[in-house]
């Protein structure tokens, strides 16, 4: 398209380098990184090296970017400041409140099987450690999502652990349906948000579930290394601190004592690195400024809409992906290894990446994208199912 057409678009992409000599597909892992963010990043960095890395005033200083940070993400969720802890990855917030649950033998948590190991591997920790039953909703079957998870509680569930948006599917799940079948039941929700902040709208309030997980790195464009945990004030007390460190806690003494903060905060340890969170800051400030949360999240699911008609046409193809969908786009192939198309449409720079479970290949469509982006890396795909087959 030309560029001159839409100077917003014209403008984002400016700001993002990298797009210039590849069609990235593959926001779902790491969305290119602005340069407002890249700067933020470098300047922190730059200034450890003439000014100490302690006192009150880098300490001050760490704390007001950690602030910030916390009111950014919660202006885009919809929540309170004190209802967000800095984390360094959804998996992280997805740990924190799985292995804090008051679990006893033969307790039961609920998943589905198309989630990431990320909110998968702390349930089986869970299992190992406490004797937690997993049981898991079969959503690859067609099935009612609502159904199938509530079909597997029963009155020994505390826990239900599955993702806003299936990195594996992309289709979003009805997690606001969910949690309040799950509330009148004192069931606690925990959601892997990885594929949905900076994807879709998000409002936790009505939401209502009980705790959110989410990464800064993926479609909010920043860097690796950072995300929050959002925690609905009513649900806090009900989950133990399993890493605890000065932030942590209010205060403490040599014999045991200690008084933990009363707020979300209580999920956050020690030191954090003050360039990555300072670009985070810079990515919340560049995603709600010149890019805009209504312009970003329309054109994601517009260009997602495109991308399931046009690739869906590519013969061999099969879009697994259904009409709820956010930015991720999951094409079942015949006969040909997803692995095999990555590394050859990576050569011919459009960067997608492979699924194992269930195996596929998945295209993200981020704000930044182009139609043509999505017709360019249609064909490639059919030429190099072509070469394969």
């Amino acid at each position: 398209m030309d560029l001159s057409e839409d100077p917003k678009l014209a403008a984002v992409r400016t700001e993002m380098p990298v797009l210039a000599n590849w069609n990235y597909l593959n926001t779902g892992t790491a969305g290119p990184m602005p340069r407002p963010v890249a700067t933020a990043v470098a300047d922190a960095a730059a200034a450890h090296l003439g000014e100490p890395r302690t006192g009150r005033a880098y300490f001050d200083r760490v704390e007001e970017v950690k602030a910030a940070c916390r009111r950014g993400i919660a202006s885009m969720i919809h929540c309170e400041p004190e209802e967000v802890s800095l984390t360094h990855n959804t998996t992280e917030g997805m740990n924190l409140v799985t292995l804090g649950v008051n679990w006893v033998p033969g307790d039961e948590a609920v998943t589905t099987n198309v989630e990431h190991p990320g909110g998968l591997l702390p349930l089986w920790v869970a299992s190992e450690r406490f004797g937690v039953t997993v049981k898991t909703a079969d959503l690859r079957s067609g099935a009612d999502p609502l159904d199938a998870v509530l079909g597997q509680l029963s009155a020994r569930t505390k826990l239900i652990s599955l993702s806003h948006v299936s990195y594996a599917t992309g289709d979003v799940l009805p997690v606001a349906e969910i949690a309040a079948e799950a509330r009148a039941r004192s069931v606690l929700v925990l959601v892997d948000g990885a594929q949905a902040f900076g994807a879709i709208p998000l409002d936790m309030s009505a939401m209502g579930v009980d705790f959110y997980a989410l990464s800064g790195q993926k479609w909010l464009c920043g860097p690796e290394g950072t995300g929050a945990l959002y925690s609905r004030r009513g649900s806090l007390s009900q989950i133990r601190v399993t890493f605890a460190g000065y932030g942590s806690m209010v205060a403490c003494n040599d014999y045991g004592g200690w008084l933990v903060r009363p707020d979300s905060r209580r999920f956050e340890q020690g030191t954090m690195h003050l360039p990555d969170i300072s670009g985070q800051l810079a990515a919340l400030e560049w995603f709600t400024g010149l890019v805009g949360e209504d312009w970003a999240y329309a054109r994601i699911q517009n260009l997602a809409d495109r991308a399931m008609g046009v690739l869906g046409d590519v013969p061999g193809v099969e879009v697994i992906t259904s009409e709820r969908h956010a930015g991720l786009v999951s094409l079942r192939l015949a006969s040909v290894d997803p692995e095999a198309v990555v590394e050859r449409l990576w050569r011919r720079g459009v960067i997608v990446r492979s699924i194992e479970s269930p195996m596929a290949l998945r295209f993200s469509l981020g704000f930044f994208n182009t139609p043509e982006e999505i017709d360019s890396a249609a064909l490639a795909l059919g030429e190099e199912l072509g070469a394969l087959g």
